[in-house]
């Protein structure tokens, strides 16, 4: 019977580097099905072992821990059996060196928790591509240990990801890094056979995302993009006030893998957002309610469209003043629109240059990707979510509910719609 002083852990060779301490910066990026994460956190657990070492880990957007890397070096400290790792809630502690793993996110609100962090030996920054300049530039200076080191896996987004940007087309001389693909893993027989399927089906079918889920190439946007991908970033890193009402918008889920989102912007400005699966309609007001503080007064705008019909009902008998969204609905300029949620797009696109968005990879590729063509009639129609989703791209929820909100909503018809609503509404609710 193999004892744990036995154990064999395995990493690639490709990642050998992840050991050698001359290196302020390692930098390992490519597509899905790489190793990428596995191995940093099987050499973090055997460097912590090794010696006494302080290892933060984090990401741009960390919500709670749930989102952290502590779920994956658990499952490998229970694989290997290695029982000198004791877990809290929010650590992992090796009993017999004293090293410990941290987790933080690195997204504003938390990044002065970053900042009070003292004596880090070791960052992991994971899901790289989405962190900023700005928190870049706190987390260099916060790993100030001598010898302490900087670890960075990601997928590109962009050729200007501020991480690739910095560190592989510019890096320090003290930086190296390595593009890794599925082929390591296929190299080592160690890449699923549900990833290889998933691989071939995108090799045959769409040869853009193919590229970026698995080569690690950044995204191709399309010339009949709806929404520029510059314009977008542009946005994420833009800071405008806060001036005008509270409007919120609501894209409800149709499907067991659609997601329901909440958006809310003041003025020009995204405040906030949330995503919710699986929900009953009542368990979705309830969460809407306490998402918009309960206030009545506010423009709230959701898609009526299937099963978001229920959460308009409710949320009228409710008290709410509610705007129903139907994508279907006719355009307010007839003459450039077919429908009311081609112009929609295109009104985000135009409106693009004074809005504030929050800096989201899942957003960034949802509003980029969409595409549009001219139909038979000239107008600017926005492809269906079909044929999105057919494109091997999951649902736009985020897109919708971000577009929902900011959007001109639908003048013709409506007003004689609401108040009908309305009134049968009150009626019914009425003992």
């Amino acid at each position: 019977m193999k004892t744990e002083a036995q154990t064999i852990v395995k990493i690639p060779s490709e990642f050998r580097e992840l050991f050698n301490v001359r290196w302020r910066n390692l930098i390992f990026y490519g597509g899905r099905g790489s190793t990428k994460s596995h191995s940093v956190a099987r050499a973090l657990i055997l460097r912590a072992r090794r010696e006494r070492k302080r290892i933060l880990c984090t990401r741009e957007f960390q919500n709670s821990i749930d989102d952290s890397s502590m779920q994956l070096l658990k499952d490998i400290i229970q694989l290997y059996g290695f029982s000198d790792f004791i877990a809290t809630n929010t650590s992992i502690i090796n009993t017999i060196t004293g090293s410990s793993f941290v987790f933080k996110g690195l997204r504003k609100g938390t990044s002065q928790s970053i900042k009070s962090l003292e004596g880090i030996d070791i960052a992991w920054v994971e899901e790289a591509q989405t962190i900023t300049e700005d928190s870049l530039e706190i987390l260099s200076p916060t790993v100030r240990n001598e010898g302490s080191q900087l670890i960075f896996t990601f997928n590109r987004l962009t050729e200007l990801d501020p991480v690739y940007v910095k560190y592989v087309l510019k890096p320090p001389e003290d930086t190296y890094s390595r593009l890794v693909n599925f082929d390591v893993a296929q190299k080592y027989g160690i890449f699923p056979e549900v990833l290889r399927k998933e691989m071939e089906y995108d090799r045959e079918h769409n040869t853009g995302l193919f590229a970026h889920k698995w080569l690690g190439e950044p995204i191709n946007q399309a010339e009949m993009s709806v929404i520029p991908r510059d314009g977008i970033l542009d946005a994420m890193k833009r800071q405008v006030e806060s001036d005008g009402g509270e409007v919120f918008g609501v894209d409800v889920a149709r499907m067991g893998s659609d997601r329901t989102v909440f958006w809310k912007r003041k003025g020009l400005k995204t405040i906030k957002f949330e995503v919710h699966s699986k929900l009953r309609t009542t368990q979705v007001c309830d969460s809407l309610e306490q998402f918009m503080d309960f206030n009545k007064e506010a423009e709230l705008r959701i898609d009526d469209t299937g099963v978001g019909g229920g959460v308009t009902d409710e949320m009228i008998k409710r008290g709410y003043n509610v705007i129903a969204i139907n994508f279907g609905a006719v355009a307010n300029d007839v003459d450039k629109y077919p429908n009311w949620i081609s112009e929609a797009w295109f009104h985000l696109a135009d409106i693009l240059p004074q809005i504030e968005l929050p800096f989201s990879s899942d957003l960034l590729m949802e509003l980029s990707t969409r595409q549009w063509k001219q139909d038979n009639k000239e107008k600017r129609r926005v492809e269906s979510k079909d044929d999105y989703k057919k494109r091997g791209f999951r649902s736009p929820d985020l897109a919708d509910a971000c577009i929902i909100c900011y959007s001109e909503p639908p003048r013709v018809g409506f007003l004689e719609w609401a108040k009908t609503k309305t009134t049968q509404l009150k009626a019914e609710s009425t003992p």
